[in-house]
């Protein structure tokens, strides 16, 4: 169901290559709605990876964990340091960093992904930040317009419904370029479409949108 494009090839083919990694922990970063998700959901049925936040690493006795499972997923790690206070961080800086130690140690694997490029996460901790800034970091481009138009077209498919490709094109150009757009889109335009029982053309799309 992953649609690859030049804007996510080289993080598809990154998840894909394991386990020859370079690197035991991988970074995936970009906008929202780019796929960064649906990339570590394919990971993780390939992998039976452990989705983790950072909250929970303040609870997990680390050498216990490790022997039940040593393939990880944190999502929207970013995220994290930018809503607690600097106790709190300083304490999950350090909690994180021997997570990341261990990764090294017991043979384990980690993915991270992020809105922003590891080098802009407001890490304090010296040694933690040289971790993450070793680890392999993949962007995720905003999706081009033949990614875009071959997500509706999906969709749409998906919905059953058989649709002009010129209000593909009209979709594409003038909404948000965003999947969790197009998906609200297309959601739209089938309730509407069961509901007014209307033959969706551009008249139709254009209400929505």
């Amino acid at each position: 169901d992953f649609l690859v494009s030049s804007s996510n090839k080289e993080a598809y083919k990154l998840v894909n290559s394991w386990p020859e990694w370079r690197s035991r922990k991988i970074i995936i970063f970009g906008d929202s709605g780019t796929g960064k998700t649906h990339l570590s959901k394919i990971w993780q049925k390939n992998t039976s990876a452990i989705i983790l936040n950072l909250n929970q690493l303040k609870k997990i006795k680390f050498e216990s964990f490790f022997k039940k499972k040593n393939i990880f997923i944190i999502e929207n790690i970013s995220d994290f340091f930018d809503k607690i206070n600097n106790k709190e961080k300083n304490n999950l800086e350090k909690q994180l960093l021997h997570f990341y130690n261990l990764i090294e140690e017991k043979k384990g694997y980690l993915l991270l992904t992020s809105l922003i490029a590891p080098k802009l996460w407001k890490i304090s901790l010296p040694d933690l930040k040289s971790r993450i800034l070793s680890s392999i970091a993949v962007k995720i481009k905003k999706p081009n317009d033949q990614l875009l138009s071959s997500v509706l077209v999906k969709l749409f498919v998906d919905k059953q419904i058989l649709i002009d490709k010129k209000i593909i094109k009209f979709i594409v150009y003038r909404s948000e370029r965003s999947f969790a757009n197009l998906e609200n889109i297309v959601n739209k335009i089938d309730k509407q479409s069961l509901i007014t029982k209307k033959k969706i053309n551009i008249n139709f799309v254009k209400k929505l949108i």
